[in-house]
């Protein structure tokens, strides 16, 4: 005999509710995060802007965290829309800038 595909469903649908439920909560808490991140950016090019006008040239270390921050976010979208089962920071290494510093 063959074994019902049913069988093994059912079993695992408890465990596929909660997965789904807690997904669903950690795009919601992820979409919280992503909208702090917007206030921080925010922030970043507004220094840059300043830095410019006074300096004449931007501040590295501004660029390198907007970098950071930037695959921060990007990460973070990519799990929200269903992209990436990889869970963005804390769960995961901040991503580190690819900025070099001249």
């Amino acid at each position: 005999g063959h074994k019902m595909a049913s069988e093994s469903i059912e079993i695992d649908d408890d465990d596929k509710d909660e997965s789904m439920w807690v997904r669903v909560f950690m795009v919601a808490v992820f979409w919280m995060i992503f909208y702090l991140t917007q206030l921080v950016m925010l922030a970043i090019v507004v220094g840059q802007c300043a830095f410019l006008l006074i300096t004449g040239s931007p501040n590295d270390y501004l660029k390198n965290a907007g970098d950071s921050i930037s695959k921060y976010v990007s990460e973070i979208l990519s799990f929200a829309t269903f992209n990436s089962d990889r869970r963005p920071f804390p769960f995961s290494r901040f991503p580190t800038s690819d900025v070099i510093d001249v």
